[in-house]
């Protein structure tokens, strides 16, 4: 069985790793993956490490969506690169909880609305890189063009976002 070992013969990190990257392989293929900007998630704890690093579609964006841990309700935060800084755009949610905007005129706000509801706060807002808690009831999300990847399966509490190209090592 030359090439193919069980999930009992090898760490369980190094078999998660080989599971993400046939993910990866599978769920961006090579023309998007050439697309030039690429987002790295690194471990927050521990030895900061690499997890992955995926690749943006052309419009260079993605959304991180969870649950939200008082409201009990979705959140959807979406993100654009741009000159390799990410940038917030976005923030749709149902319900009034801690940290989620209360007001028009928030930081970097640029438009406010209630649609379907849903309030919906669009944003300017420069975030450096993102730094995320990962729990597995909360439903961390990341979606990019199409494609999303629960965070919880990569098997690490915290994880950091940032932009990166495809090769250059973090």
């Amino acid at each position: 069985m030359r090439g193919v070992f069980p999930s009992y013969m090898i760490g369980r990190a190094a078999y998660a790793a080989l599971l993400l990257t046939l993910v990866v392989t599978l769920a961006f293929p090579a023309t998007a993956r050439a697309a030039g900007t690429w987002l790295c998630l690194a471990e927050t704890r521990g030895t900061q490490a690499e997890v992955t690093r995926l690749p943006l579609g052309p419009d260079q964006s993605f959304d991180l969506s969870f649950i939200h841990s008082v409201s009990r309700t979705p959140v959807v935060d979406s993100y654009r690169v741009e000159d390799g800084e990410i940038l917030q755009t976005r923030e749709v949610f149902m319900a009034h909880g801690a940290g989620l905007p209360s007001i028009a005129n928030d930081m970097d706000a640029t438009g406010w609305r209630h649609e379907d509801g849903h309030f919906i706060l669009d944003m300017q807002r420069y975030t450096g890189p993102i730094p995320l808690r990962i729990q597995a009831q909360f439903k961390n999300t990341l979606s990019i063009d199409g494609t999303d990847l629960p965070l919880a399966d990569l098997g690490h509490s915290a994880l950091t976002l940032a932009p990166c190209d495809e090769e250059t090592p973090q």
